[in-house]
């Protein structure tokens, strides 16, 4: 904010929508307001974001990524799977990563738009920059493009010698948003990180901004309007991010607490209460308590038989953001040696 701003100017100022914060797989970028994700993919090696502007979404931003590290040219061969295991068992470091030819793959992806656009019956032309070094320590290697057709698109390709990962990011909008379309590839790109810095992935969409150890993979998922769910797992343990619409129906007819422990993903009516302030004065009710044995079994068969990291312990816990008429709830299956996990997650979480 601006020194000398009057009170007006202020008010003026917080009364701005905020910002669109997009998280998903380890890649973070900032948009204009009220964006969506309309799209995206499972795969944290090989995946694809999309948001959509407000209104019509005549505007898009398309996010693909592929970890160079991992990529496989056809069936993997048993040397391929059984590689890793044996340079861990011989403490010998992995091979070096073969660096992507960032021209080629940007002209394989221009060829493929200009097949779409020939059967549109557009002419298609683009444009390559040359390769540039970039990003606060020089780790990225990147090609700026833009190319018209049935349409238009500005963006980017890179590869991150960090996180060893090939990003292609562009906006895609109408032939007559050019200068729309270069101010959010603006924000975009000078907002997009494509790795943890402290080794917490960002989960953000929709009115969601929560952040997890990046050691955690997501297993499963729910996007509906009144309820979002996202749910983690790292061996056996596992991580329950909720988000409920519509808080002041429900809480007419339940206290916060007992909805809370209709909803949990345990019975955990024998748990330890407590009740603490979370962020934004937030009132955070929780229950912490020993996970009984049908847990830990059910645990072990989610994880599909695997006894990494064994849950023996409980923590959840549920919040009221009326900024937003919200509910947000976290749920824990953890084991004694990560029993703060909890609490590093409630502080990296955001509801308005």
């Amino acid at each position: 904010m601006q020194k000398g701003a009057t009170a007006s100017d202020r008010e003026a100022q917080t009364a701005l929508p905020a910002r669109t914060v997009v998280g998903w797989q380890g890649v973070r970028f900032t948009l204009p307001p009220e964006w969506n994700v309309t799209a995206f993919s499972l795969d944290r090696d090989n995946g694809y974001v999309r948001v959509d502007s407000p209104g019509s979404g005549a505007m898009s931003v398309q996010v693909r990524w592929t970890d160079a590290s991992k990529e496989v040219k056809g069936p993997p061969t048993p040397y391929y799977l059984l590689a890793p295991y044996f340079r861990r068992l011989l403490k010998r470091p992995p091979p070096p990563v073969t660096k992507t030819d960032l021209r080629q793959s940007l002209e394989k992806i221009l060829k493929d738009a200009a097949k779409d656009a020939k059967k549109s019956h557009a002419v298609f032309d683009s444009q390559m920059k040359s390769e540039k070094t970039e990003g606060e320590n020089g780790e990225r290697s990147s090609i700026s493009f833009t190319w018209t057709g049935a349409g238009r698109g500005q963006g980017k390709i890179w590869r991150c010698d960090t996180c060893n990962r090939v990003v292609v990011s562009q906006v895609i909008g109408l032939s007559k948003d050019h200068n729309a379309i270069g101010n959010v590839a603006s924000q975009l790109f000078a907002t997009f990180q494509d790795h943890t810095i402290d080794g917490y992935d960002l989960w953000a969409l929709y009115d969601l901004q929560a952040a997890v150890p990046s050691t955690f993979r997501l297993t499963a998922h729910k996007l509906m309007s009144g309820h979002l769910q996202l749910v983690f797992m790292r061996g056996a343990e596992r991580i329950i991010i909720d988000r409920w619409g519509l808080a002041n129906v429900t809480l007419k007819k339940f206290k916060l607490d007992e909805w809370f422990l209709t909803n949990s993903a345990i019975k955990s009516a024998n748990m330890v209460r407590t009740s603490t302030t979370a962020f934004g004065g937030h009132e955070f009710i929780s229950f912490e308590g020993a996970l009984p044995v049908s847990g830990r079994m059910a645990a072990v068969r989610d994880a599909k038989g695997s006894m990494r990291g064994l849950p023996t312990r409980y923590s959840g816990g549920v919040w009221h953001c009326a900024e937003t008429n919200k509910l947000f709830s976290i749920q824990v299956f953890h084991s004694r040696k990560t029993e703060k996990l909890i609490e590093n997650i409630l502080e990296r979480c955001k509801c308005h």
